[in-house]
């Protein structure tokens, strides 16, 4: 384990989108029959960006495969002309960013999307009574066999993930452009929105105290020891993968040997990623100490803001003993808390930083996991819970809790207040991205001929 804590790390994904974001994404199901697909007599370039023409058949194959995925197409030829145009701008953008990952030299693997892609396409399918509805929507769609088919998504799904890289290498280069909303902007998007969002449940808002269990100081000792002999047997040429299969405790990259696969800026815990950013390919690392326990690594690739390392983590050993030094702190904690000691001094003295403090923008009642809820029942703004058991499924032993109930909400549906903050920050950064495309437009050749 290496990774920053998200806040709560049982926090769900994040609600609906206020506005659509760049990139293409895999179709979720073919679209009702619409009659066979059209034949094209004769093609033509309707576009050329830098090197690459855009051929009209491909600009009607897009248009076709967002159809399915839900677009109204115009019934005069008029209005399918401009929707025309509209796809084909979009394409535009697209290879231009494309071809911005390529010259970053950004490389997306089928096996970084095809998990994902694999999991949609089974969802299509079980929309399906029979193997043969399904073959013939995918016909009658212009997709082909379900080979086909899955060829196209993971076509689409490795753009997709080449554009979303090239924009973050953009960020991480200072290239996006600057760009600002204005309040009544905001508003706006938010009344486009606000119909399409599901009612908003009832929330939770809280803070919270986290007592997690430490190693004691020999056990400490006994783990950076363990590191330091890996690290002399690994500089001296012992097989990295070798040693991370037998000793490293990270479970989700010790089977690999390691392996964490390519990692950008703000994704590890920052002693670990200042040392994987720092350190030249193919070098052993010094043994690093995070929250985690004791690494060491070595970075195999490097490439436009990502870089490909490995490591072998090496954890302090904790028994009951010190899980129950943690619970004896917990109740401390929760005791001086209610007797009026200042929640950020508790903070400093108490709480795992791995944890969120606050959930200040509350949290849905029924999403909070058990422990939560157990805790919380009943309990009014300005309450505090007892000490309760978090499962720490990282080291195997509890985590205690003490929490503090702010407000709650009723459920109903959202307000502006509710989605400000996110809504701003999605135009901002659909702006800054539409102007940094705007910019790139007059720096590749791009032609347009439709």
């Amino acid at each position: 384990m290496t990774r920053r804590a998200t806040p709560l790390r049982w926090i769900a994904a994040a609600l609906v989108a206020a506005a659509g974001s760049l990139g293409a994404q895999v179709a979720p199901a073919p679209a009702a029959p619409a009659g066979p697909p059209r034949s094209i007599e004769v093609d033509r370039i309707v576009a050329v960006v830098g090197t690459t023409p855009v051929l009209f058949s491909e600009v009607l194959e897009q248009v076709n495969f967002q159809r399915a995925n839900g677009r109204p197409i115009p019934p005069d030829s008029a209005g399918q002309m401009q929707v025309a145009r509209e796809v084909l701008n979009e394409m535009i953008d697209q290879e231009i960013l494309v071809t911005l990952a390529h010259e970053y030299k950004i490389e997306v693997p089928e096996s970084d999307v095809a998990d994902n892609v694999d999991k949609r396409i089974a969802g299509v399918r079980g929309q399906f009574k029979t193997e043969q509805e399904y073959r013939a929507a995918l016909v009658r769609e212009g997709f082909g066999t379900p080979e086909e088919y899955r060829k196209k998504t993971i076509e689409q799904a490795i753009r997709g993930e080449l554009q979303k890289r090239a924009v973050d290498s953009l960020r991480a280069k200072g290239r996006l452009a600057p760009a600002n909303v204005t309040e009544s902007e905001v508003a706006a998007a938010f009344e486009r929105a606000k119909d399409q969002m599901p009612p908003r449940p009832a929330t939770l808002a809280f803070r919270q105290l986290v007592v997690a269990p430490h190693a004691r100081p020999d056990a400490v000792l006994r783990a950076r020891l363990l590191a330091d002999s890996l690290r002399i047997a690994l500089e001296q040429g012992a097989d990295f993968d070798s040693v991370a299969r037998a000793y490293s405790q990270d479970p989700g990259s010790a089977e690999r040997g390691g392996d964490l696969d390519w990692q950008r800026r703000g994704v590890m815990v920052l002693p670990f990623e200042r040392m994987m950013f720092a350190l030249p390919p193919g070098r052993i690392s010094p043994v690093v100490e995070t929250q985690f326990g004791f690494h060491v690594m070595r970075v195999d690739r490097v490439r436009a803001a990502e870089v490909r390392a490995r490591h072998v983590l090496i954890k302090p050993v904790i028994d009951s003993t010190d899980v129950r030094i943690a619970r004896e702190r917990a109740d401390s904690a929760l005791a001086a808390w209610k007797a009026g000691t200042p929640y950020d001094s508790l903070v400093v003295r108490f709480h795992d930083g791995e944890e969120e403090k606050t959930v200040p923008e509350g949290f849905p009642r029924d999403s909070l996991p058990a422990e939560y809820r157990v805790a919380f029942k009943d309990l009014k703004p300005g309450d505090y819970t007892g000490v309760f058991a978090l499962p720490d499924p990282a080291s195997g032993y509890n985590k205690w809790a003490a929490a503090q109930v702010l407000s709650e909400k009723p459920a109903g549906a959202y307000t502006l207040a509710d989605y400000q903050e996110r809504v701003r920050s999605q135009l901002r950064e659909e702006r800054s991205i539409r102007r940094t495309l705007d910019k790139l437009r007059t720096e590749f050749y791009v032609s347009i001929r439709l």
